[in-house]
C-alpha cells in the first residue's frame, strides 16, 4: 500500500499559489534615506565656516497632536503644509525666484523630535522640508 502522492503535491502547489499570490513586494514602511558619516574621521581640510542649521522641533500636544516651531523664529506653524510654505519663504533660491530668505536649498535641516512626538508627525515634517525642496535634511536624537 503506497501514500497517494498525486493529492498531496496538488496541496502543495495550491499552497505555493496562495502565498506567491497574497505576498506583497512593497518596500518597507518607515525606510527614510538617511546621510551616514563616511570617511576616517580625520579632520577636514576645508576652510569654510558651517551652515548655521535650520532646526525643526516638534513637541508633543495631547495624545496625538503636535506643536511645531522652527528654533530663532517667533512665527510658529498651525500645521505640516503651514510649516512647508513658511521654509519655502526661508529659503534664498534665485532659480526659484526666492530672494528673501537667508537659506540655500543644501543648508542643513535637522528634525529635533521631542519625547511622545508620534512617528508619523516627525514623516511629516521631513516631507515637508522635501516640498519645500531642502535637500540637506538631517534628525537629531529624541530629546527628553
Amino acid at each position: 500500500m503506497q501514500p497517494n502522492l498525486s493529492a498531496m503535491i496538488d496541496i502543495i502547489f495550491l499552497l505555493l499559489i496562495y502565498f506567491v499570490v497574497t505576498a506583497n513586494f512593497t518596500p518597507d514602511e518607515g525606510v527614510l534615506t538617511a546621510k551616514l558619516p563616511q570617511g576616517t574621521g580625520a579632520p577636514a581640510q576645508d576652510l569654510t565656516p558651517p551652515q548655521r542649521p535650520l532646526n525643526i522641533v516638534l513637541s508633543p500636544a495631547g495624545e496625538t497632536e503636535c506643536r511645531i516651531r522652527i528654533q530663532g523664529y517667533p512665527q510658529a506653524p498651525a500645521g505640516f503644509a503651514e510649516l512647508a510654505s513658511l521654509l519655502t519663504q526661508l529659503q534664498y533660491n534665485p532659480d526659484r525666484g526666492l530672494r528673501s530668505g537667508m537659506f540655500e536649498p543644501d543648508n542643513p535641516v535637522v528634525i529635533r523630535p521631542e519625547a511622545g512626538v508620534r512617528w508619523q508627525h516627525v514623516v511629516n515634517a521631513f516631507n515637508a522640508a522635501i516640498r519645500a525642496r531642502y535637500t540637506n535634511i538631517n534628525f537629531a536624537q529624541v530629546t527628553r
